[in-house]
This record gives C-alpha cells, sequence and structure tokens, in this order.
C-alpha cells in the first residue's frame, strides 16, 4: 500500500512540474510575440525580432508586409487581406531581389504555417512563381493567436528560411 502511494505521488508531481514548465514555456513565447510590435514582423527562428535590412528601414512599409535580409536576398512578405483572420482566406505574396536589388525567379518557395505557444496540424503549401521576383498562394490560418510563418527558399541544391510572426 505505501508503494503504492509513492508511485502515485510521483506520478502527480512529474504531471504538475510538466505542466508548470509547459505554462513557462507558453508565457515566455506570449512575452516574446508580446514585446514585438503587435502585426506583421520579421523574425529569428527563435521569435526574436529582426530589423528591417537598411535598404526597407527607410522606407515606410505597408502594415501587412514585412521584410528580412537572408544571406544575399532580400525577402518581403506581403498578406492580403490584412489583418488576417481564422478560418478565412488568406493571399501570400513573397518578393525575392537581390543584394543589388535585381529580382530572383528561380527559387522554389513554399511556406510552413505554425503556431509557437501550441501544436497544430501540418499547414504547408508551396508558392507559385508569377513575374518581378514575386511568389504567391493563399493559404489560411486555422484560429486567432500567434502565427509563425517560415518561409523555405530553395536555390538550385542551397535550401534556407525565413521567418516572420503575426497575431490574429
Amino acid at each position: 500500500m505505501g508503494k503504492k502511494i509513492i508511485a502515485v505521488g510521483i506520478i502527480v508531481l512529474v504531471v504538475v512540474v510538466a505542466v508548470m514548465v509547459m505554462k513557462m514555456r507558453r508565457a515566455s513565447v506570449l512575452s516574446q510575440t508580446s514585446q514585438a510590435q503587435i502585426g506583421l514582423v520579421a523574425v529569428s527562428s527563435d521569435g526574436k525580432p529582426i530589423p528591417p535590412p537598411a535598404n526597407a528601414a527607410a522606407t515606410k512599409l505597408p502594415e501587412n508586409m514585412a521584410v528580412q535580409q537572408a544571406g544575399d536576398m532580400t525577402v518581403s512578405i506581403a498578406l492580403n487581406p490584412y489583418p488576417p483572420t481564422g478560418y478565412n482566406p488568406t493571399d501570400f505574396e513573397v518578393t525575392l531581389t537581390d543584394s543589388k536589388g535585381q529580382v530572383i525567379n528561380d527559387a522554389i518557395i513554399s511556406l510552413n504555417l505554425t503556431m509557437p505557444t501550441m501544436w497544430m496540424p501540418p499547414n504547408q503549401f508551396p508558392l507559385t512563381a508569377a513575374s518581378n521576383g514575386k511568389y504567391s498562394a493563399p493559404g489560411q490560418f486555422t484560429m486567432r493567436g500567434p502565427w509563425r510563418i517560415e518561409v523555405v527558399i530553395t536555390r538550385g541544391t542551397k535550401t534556407q528560411s525565413v521567418f516572420f510572426d503575426v497575431w490574429l
């Protein structure tokens, strides 16, 4: 009987600690998001805001657009309509330019939409190349809250990702 009570006590303790750790993790992610501007913002893979590149910092970007430097590329993303809403279609448009401002038309791009604060089923889709370095596709956020948009860019054999956060 005593061993059963100890075993149950240990299980309860492990569950309580796990819940506390998950709450602290969620609070940490939410505080990072709240410290960033609420809206569409360029972030690192761990959610820290990234200031716009020097060539974009001087230009006032529309509220539905964010931009960041990725190696020798400038990557911008625009969402329409803005602000997006859960369960409604959103048009995603990614524009790529090189360090000289020339458009990049030879990339393969896909998006991966996730929520940093909770597990979500895969929400990935490819973008279609248009012209002038623009790639677009419709997609959908499935609920309100903080979302991370991973833009996966493949050129030749090189693949890299850039990240943007948006709060619905």
